[in-house]
Formats: C-alpha cells, sequence, structure tokens
C-alpha cells in the first residue's frame, strides 16, 4: 500500500471517528478525503479536525455519502446501525472496500449489509483489536478444551454511553466458545445484567454488562469448576486499539474479490 490510498470515516465526529482520524493521519499510507456524520448532526458543515483535535485536518464534515466515496478507495464505518446498511450500499454502489465495526444492527440491517458484501470486499467485524481478535481464536480452542463440569462466564464492561448490551465483542467470544463445544450458541447464551442472578448452570454461558463512567471496553471469559479458574482477558485502555485494526482491515481488503470477511480473515485465524 502507497500514500495514495484515499479513506472516508462514517461517524467522523465520534470517538472512534476521531481515533480513526488521528491514527490515519499518523500512519502515512492513508489520506483523508471525507468525514461523514448523520443528517441532522450538529457539527455539520464543521472542520472535522477539531472534533477529532486533530491538527492540520482541513476537512468539512457532511453527510453526503455518494460524493465522499467519489475520492476514497475505502470507506470504515464506527456510526449508528440505522446508518450501517446505508453505508455499505452506497459503497457497494460505488465499488469501493467497505469496513464495518458499527454493532448492534436489527436482522433486516444485517441482511443489507451481508447483500452489499455481494458486489465488494467488506469486513464486518464486532471488535477491530488485534488483540481481541486472537482471544477470539483462543477461545474457540478453549471452549473445546475446557466443557464437561466447567462454569462459563462472559463480563464486559465498557463506557456508560454504549448502547447496547451485551457488546457485540462479548457475544462473538460467547459464539467462539459455543464453537469449540460444537453446540449452538443461541441456545446456550444468557444474560445476566450486573450479574444479580448468579447464574452457574454449566451448560450456559453466561454474559454479564456492566457500564461504567469512561471505560473504553473490558472483557473477561471465565471457566471454572471445583479446582481451577482459567481467565482469558483483555482490556483497552484507547480507541487507539481499534482504529488501527480498522485501518490494517481497510488496507487489507484493498486486494480482495467481493465477499464478507471478518478480522479473524484478516489475520489469518
Amino acid at each position: 500500500m502507497t500514500a495514495t490510498n484515499t479513506l472516508a470515516i462514517a461517524g467522523a465526529a465520534g470517538r472512534m471517528g476521531g481515533a480513526l482520524i488521528r491514527c490515519a493521519m499518523r500512519s502515512g499510507t492513508w489520506t483523508l478525503t471525507a468525514a461523514l456524520e448523520q443528517t441532522g448532526h450538529d457539527k455539520l458543515g464543521e472542520n472535522a479536525g477539531t472534533s477529532a483535535d486533530a491538527k492540520g485536518l482541513d476537512l468539512t464534515l457532511t453527510s453526503d455519502v455518494g460524493a465522499a466515496l467519489r475520492n476514497a478507495d475505502a470507506l470504515i464505518d464506527f456510526s449508528f446501525h440505522e446508518a450501517a446498511p446505508v453505508h455499505a450500499e452506497a459503497a457497494a454502489q460505488a465499488g469501493k472496500a467497505f469496513v464495518l465495526g458499527t454493532t448492534g444492527l436489527t436482522d433486516a440491517e444485517a441482511e443489507r449489509v451481508q447483500a452489499a458484501a455481494r458486489s465488494i470486499p467488506l469486513v464486518w467485524a464486532p471488535n477491530m483489536s488485534l488483540g481481541v481478535n486472537l482471544l477470539f481464536a483462543c477461545l474457540e480452542k478453549a471452549g473445546a478444551v475446557l466443557q464437561e463440569g466447567y462454569r462459563t462466564e462472559i463480563d464486559e464492561t465498557h463506557h456508560i454511553h454504549k448502547k447496547d448490551a451485551p457488546s457485540g465483542t462479548a457475544l462473538q467470544l460467547g459464539r467462539k466458545i459455543a464453537a469449540g463445544r460444537q453446540t449452538e450458541f443461541d441456545n446456550a447464551w444468557v444474560h445476566d445484567p450486573e450479574g444479580a442472578q448468579g447464574l452457574t448452570d454449566p451448560e450456559r454461558i453466561v454474559i454479564r454488562s456492566r457500564r461504567r463512567g469512561e471505560v473504553v471496553g473490558d472483557h473477561t471469559a471465565i471457566f471454572e469448576n471445583e479446582g481451577e479458574r482459567i481467565e482469558f482477558t483483555h482490556r483497552a485502555w484507547s480507541r487507539d486499539a481499534f482504529a488501527l485494526g480498522a485501518l490494517h482491515a481497510a488496507a487489507w481488503a484493498l486486494d480482495r474479490k467481493p465477499g464478507l470477511y471478518d478480522m479473524q480473515d484478516v489475520l489469518g485465524l
């Protein structure tokens, strides 16, 4: 990849958008050509560099995704679930690579995203962090090894602004454990917000969600029986972890055939 690769960012005025802008500018391999926000956003028309605290960037926040894609090789989207299929379809129409980190999509929205992947390389992952995606691979193996008699819990904590619970990452961690056990995740998992229920059924994967302050993202998977306790933990203390992973995914997607990929594909896991 060379410095001629160009990038549009959706959700550019948000926390993740700001991290993407700053990391892309530091990379030396991306040129930012468009910064998108939803129609009616109070920062439309302002310089995206201001909200991102990115000195030297002069890029106006716009809601016109079609215009934004004309001069971009790829679009990265960390916006809102309702906007994700709109952006995916626009990227498909323009023939541009699309990286989606947004979670909480409805089934209908997810189907539209998946349909767009028939026309373009589309990387969609609940978590773009390289470390978390390594954790996904580890937990599938752990699920296969730690089965009979092991109580299994996933504890996730995020900032108070996060709208969906459980997090998309926690759900994917559970899916990987279930895959290792060769069981159906949808029939095995239980959501226990705040850990109020104290569930200990070894046949279940219990996911506990907490919302605290400005926590970027903490996830711990626990396997426990009467003799031992094994914990797998990932803590993100900066959104740069997700931004750098998304930029890595976008660079990887530029040379791929149309299809739906995830970060396991990107990392060869």
